[in-house]
């Protein structure tokens, strides 16, 4: 009986090519039927939840944020209207940096970071980015600006390095151009 199974293998075997698959690979791999690709990573629905659910949280605190910190929308169609900053935050930037930047433009700066982040984000572009930009702001908050607001820090910290580390998931527009620029 073992003898008959032997020779019906190295028959098989034969007939397959007479190699396994790759190296380290069993020989019966090379006639067997295809096996469904393995999923790509971070291609799950649970990664298309939790990036969704990662970006609509980061993306509503920043606007509320940069909402807050900006002076009140006059003209609509002006876009520096959308940015200016409020006084106060002026004023907290040149105590946050005293004599190494202008503090108004940097002020500016974060209102109109803090109003362009959240569109990416819910976007999914570039949210790689958009994640490690987060993390070092949180870094720099809890370092420079109020060191009791850790815990803040520490939650959009870990949420921004999780969007630095793994993507935005299937639902992005990130995801979609890594997979248009595969086929191509």
């Amino acid at each position: 009986m073992r003898d008959q199974r032997t020779t019906r293998f190295v028959r098989l075997y034969a007939d397959a090519g007479g190699e396994a698959a790759g190296p380290g690979a069993h020989p019966m791999d090379s006639w067997c039927p295809p096996c469904p690709p393995p999923r790509r990573h971070g291609s799950t629905p649970i990664d298309a939840i939790v990036g969704l659910a990662v970006r609509f949280g980061l993306a509503a605190a920043l606007w509320s944020w940069a909402r807050s910190n900006a002076l009140t929308v006059t003209d609509w169609s002006n876009w520096q209207s959308w940015f200016q900053p409020d006084p106060g935050l002026v004023m907290a930037a040149s105590v946050w940096l005293p004599g190494l930047a202008d503090a108004h433009s940097v002020a500016f700066q974060l209102v109109l970071w803090g109003t362009l982040l959240p569109v990416t984000l819910l976007a999914g572009l570039l949210t790689r980015l958009a994640g490690l930009a987060i993390l070092l702001g949180a870094v720099f908050f809890v370092m420079a600006i109020v060191p009791e607001g850790w815990s803040f820090a520490l939650i959009a910290g870990a949420l921004g390095l999780y969007l630095a580390l793994r993507g935005a998931g299937p639902l992005s527009l990130d995801w979609g151009a890594a997979r248009l620029a595969r086929m191509g």
